[in-house]
């Protein structure tokens, strides 16, 4: 069910809807872009408040995209680890079959 919330950015408020789970996340990153605009604004406060917000945008992108690589990276370490260990399962198996088999050929 949706609901209307208000968030506070930059000593603007702003309505929101958001379904009601969604009301904590939501809250929190507005709390996060409230923050790094602040910061930007601090360090810069002649700056131009779409200035600020751009270069917030721009920082916000910036770390998405470097947890996106970092997740594809340990996604695909991930990968090459479980591939080498079902090789080394694969392998054990092949050797424990092949024992098997040949104790059981020796009994015939």
């Amino acid at each position: 069910m949706e609901k209307s919330i208000s968030v506070r950015v930059m000593g603007r408020d702003y309505t929101l809807r958001v379904n009601e789970e969604d009301e904590s996340i939501t809250r929190e990153i507005a709390t996060y872009v409230d923050d790094k605009m602040t910061s930007f604004r601090s360090a810069f406060p002649k700056q131009p408040e779409v200035t600020t917000a751009v270069i917030a945008a721009l920082a916000i992108a910036e770390e998405l995209y470097a947890a996106r690589e970092r997740q594809e990276r340990i996604l695909e370490e991930t990968e090459d680890e479980v591939n080498a260990l079902a090789d080394k399962l694969a392998g054990a198996l092949n050797i424990s079959g092949n024992g098997a088999a040949s104790s059981l050929d020796e009994q015939k």
